[in-house]
């Protein structure tokens, strides 16, 4: 008998100590929660903060329910104080069954639980107020127009930005062509190259000649962009007068007549 006594009391005593245990912990976290509540950014996680406080109040009276102490609230001071007029009628009410040791070890078991529940939801809120707090505390982004002045500046031009598109130019070659006598009656052709060192099509327009006596012959879909074309020039010895011939042909631009070039011939009409 007194060995198994003995074995009892070393058990309940291997409990109490785990109960007590179990109770610091919710009166740590209780106490944490009850800062939180001043601290917290919100409505909302003010009265997260105080359901979980009322939860771990709940807990600390099953524990104390398991050891037969009476009902406390914060884990320090007692819920329900009985009236004088009813100590008698209590102190003579048979106490309460001593609950198995099986049946308090379950229900001990199922308090850690909640307890681990409880703080597992701790660490939820706490984590959530955290980025609360870090949102309300990043400024705000602000984009700042660019403005254009008068003063030169420096721009970066986007990847998908189009080159500018360079102006039309043309340059013919050679310059200037001596056809030598011609006699009357006959014809000299010479021929000259066209170059445009624009990024547009440019479609010609060649001048008639003073003396109407040279004809011209080039492409009617007009120099390529960055390319070149032929302009073949013929002096007619027929219409042109005798002695020497000097005319300057003027090229230009169908669209934009500020684009132009020009060259020179000469010869001898016998």
């Amino acid at each position: 008998m007194s060995d198994d006594f003995g074995t009892v009391n070393i058990r309940k005593g291997e409990r109490g100590k785990e109960i007590e245990a179990v109770r610091q912990q919710y009166r740590h976290h209780r106490d944490a929660l009850v800062r939180m509540v001043a601290d917290a950014p919100t409505e909302h996680l003010a009265a997260e903060y105080q359901k979980l406080i009322r939860d771990i109040d709940n807990s600390i009276a099953k524990l104390d329910e398991i050891e037969g102490r009476p009902a406390t609230h914060a884990g320090n001071r007692p819920l329900v104080t009985a009236p004088a007029s009813d100590v008698d009628t209590l102190v003579t009410e048979p106490p309460p069954p001593v609950a198995e040791p099986a049946q308090q070890g379950s229900r001990v078991m199922m308090i850690v639980i909640a307890g681990v529940i409880v703080l597992a939801a701790i660490v939820w809120l706490l984590w959530r107020a955290s980025g609360d707090r870090k949102s309300a505390d990043q400024p705000p982004t602000v984009t700042t127009p660019v403005v254009e002045t008068s003063a030169p500046t420096t721009t970066t031009v986007a990847a998908t930005t189009p080159a500018p598109i360079a102006a039309a130019g043309l340059k013919i070659a050679p310059a200037a062509a001596n056809y030598g006598t011609i006699r009357k009656g006959t014809r000299a052709v010479r021929q000259f190259t066209i170059v445009n060192s624009g990024d547009a099509v440019v479609k010609l327009k060649v001048a008639r000649s003073n003396c109407r006596c040279l004809f011209y012959d080039y492409s009617d879909k007009g120099v390529p962009a960055h390319g070149k074309d032929t302009l073949t020039v013929t002096i007619d010895g027929a219409r042109a007068k005798a002695g020497a011939l000097h005319e300057t042909v003027q090229v230009s631009s169908k669209s934009d007549p500020a684009v132009a070039a020009q060259v020179d011939v000469s010869a001898t009409i016998q």
